[in-house]
């Protein structure tokens, strides 16, 4: 076999199932092997989309994803989903071509070093340009991936090496086990149970690193009785009708967790699995640690002590220290109350579709076990605060990185990830005019994503920004409104529109039985003022 082949073997013993990406002449020897391999190709509208749904992929599954594409053109458009997977902490691989040995520094077509191009966003990045190298680099690359903090890595190499003959041995595939394991220190654990023992009412804040420790965590809220908050990117870990559970924190707070951090009852806090960024604490607010006893714990240690100063940093994994603490730590004998609602009443401030009220009513319209993935925009912040996500279901976001578009592209590898459940995209239609394509992709997969596209026909939070900013705003910022679902319906996605709240009830019956994907547009006038002021006031500071 090839070395193409060899490549694709490999992957394969590291449970590799899928190849994002889009095929070109200097990586031709990998797309073809993939037809003796058994590796299933998922062609995309354009390299942006394989790397997105790669990333989201790696992200929810915690799985190795692969990507591949032309090593110049190819690289350069994949170049946001392979930053949005290194924020993401994602373990992702992509695989480039390279233009013949012979052809270097000749001025060949499609001739770009994108080694040094990802460099910046990449745990490892690497060409190989002798045959006797390609699996030694790619297994090196592949664990450096899957080590945490996870990440992605870069692999190019040129077309005349690919076709090589492969001699010698596969690597054994990486061991998961061994790769992930982080123990944390004994006494570190010892001294944090003492800690959170000797505190009285306390906090929990839950990261993107809970997701899949759920259960523990909600059984270490009931015995301590402390509340929870959750971080955007932690949002969905918690089940929204948890008793203990006060909703998102940070970029648009639920007024619950809002006033539970600002109020003088925590003193504890207990940070689980998130790195502190501008998103989960209201741009940086002290507020959260301000005379309270701070324990941090994360499996990277660089998050610890980065951003606040903590009493106690753990560098550990969360399977191995929420056991300790659930057995160690004491029965609280006062119960807490959780405020109800979470939110301050709706008021009708507004003309047009009210996006608050559809996104509490959403919850009703789709299957409770639905995986939400979020984009980026304005409407972010209505879905942060107001979409409550219910036991069973689950929430994907990255907006440290915050790709317009990146969840429309992304929602596939959701469903490749996991077929067995639902997916459903929240994005504008900024989102949509940048990685709206991607749609067809899910389509001629059949992959059965709900697209809602929240339609305002403008720049919505750049047009508040600026006023808000600079007292002025540019009239280009607000678009002729174009009907999406009239465009996805001329190309045979299923399509319907929202236009008023009575409207959600066709919702349940329009997603069942899917064996492609919808769109469901939501028609705003976007004057609904949004959740926004935390991040104009970090843009003035």
């Amino acid at each position: 076999m090839n070395i193409a082949e060899a490549i694709l073997r490999y992957l394969k013993a590291n449970q590799v199932e899928y190849l994002f990406g889009i095929p070109a002449g200097i990586i031709g020897p990998v797309y073809d092997s993939l037809i003796d391999v058994g590796i299933k190709p998922i062609i995309t509208k354009n390299e942006a989309g394989a790397a997105y749904m790669a990333a989201r992929y790696a992200s929810t599954s915690g799985k190795l994803a692969v990507c591949a594409g032309a090593g110049a053109v190819g690289v350069s458009n994949m170049m946001n989903g392979i930053a949005d997977a290194m924020r993401a902490k994602a373990p992702m691989l992509v695989i480039a071509g390279y233009i013949n040995r012979w052809q270097m520094g000749k001025g060949a077509i499609q001739e770009l070093d994108g080694e040094q191009m990802v460099k910046p966003v990449t745990k490892y990045s690497a060409t190989v340009l002798n045959e006797a190298d390609v699996l030694a680099e790619l297994d090196k690359a592949v664990r450096i991936a899957l080590t945490p903090p996870c990440g992605p890595v870069y692999i190019s190499v040129p077309i005349d090496v690919q076709r090589a003959e492969f001699e010698g041995p596969l690597p054994e595939p990486a061991d998961l086990s061994e790769l992930q394991s982080v123990r944390p220190d004994r006494a570190a654990l010892e001294q944090a149970a003492e800690l959170i023992n000797r505190a009285g009412q306390g906090l929990i804040m839950v990261g993107r690193g809970g997701r899949g420790f759920g259960e523990q965590i909600m059984r270490l809220s009931e015995r301590l009785q402390w509340p929870i908050v959750t971080t955007p990117a932690g949002k969905g870990v918690i089940p929204g009708d948890f008793a203990l559970n006060l909703g998102n924190y940070g970029f648009s707070s639920t007024d619950a967790a809002f006033e539970y951090v600002n109020s003088d009852k925590p003193s504890c806090v207990l940070i689980l699995g998130t790195s502190l960024g501008e998103a989960s604490t209201c741009n940086f607010n002290e507020a959260l640690v301000a005379g309270r006893t701070v324990i941090h714990v994360d499996r990277d240690p660089k998050e610890l002590g980065k951003v606040f100063k903590t009493d106690l940093a753990i560098h550990g994994d969360l399977k191995e220290v929420l056991p300790y603490f659930i057995d160690n730590s004491r029965s609280a004998p006062a119960r807490f109350r959780k405020p109800a609602p979470i939110n301050e009443p709706y008021v009708n401030n507004h003309t047009g579709l009210s996006l608050r009220l559809f996104l509490e009513a959403l919850r009703g319209s789709m299957p409770a076990d639905t995986r939400y993935v979020c984009d980026i925009g304005e409407f972010t912040n209505f879905v942060l605060k107001y979409l409550e996500i219910p036991r069973g279901g689950d929430f994907e976001i990255n907006l440290d990185y915050g790709a317009m578009g990146s969840a429309i592209a992304g929602a596939a590898g959701l469903v490749a990830a996991d077929p067995t459940r639902p997916v459903a995209v929240l994005a504008g239609d900024g989102c949509f005019f940048m990685n709206g394509m991607e749609i067809l992709t899910a389509k001629e997969y059949r992959l059965p994503v709900i697209y809602f596209i929240i339609n305002n026909a403008m720049l919505s939070y750049v047009e508040r920004g600026q006023k808000f900013l600079y007292n002025r705003s540019i009239p280009d910022y607000k678009q002729e409104r174009i009907s999406i679902a009239d465009m996805m319906r001329t190309a045979g996605v299923r399509s319907m529109t929202v236009e008023k709240l009575e409207d959600v009830r066709n919702i349940r019956p329009f997603v069942e039985a899917l064996d492609g994907p919808c769109v469901i547009e939501v028609v705003t006038d976007g004057s609904e003022p949004a959740p926004i002021l935390d991040r104009l006031k970090a843009l003035v500071k």
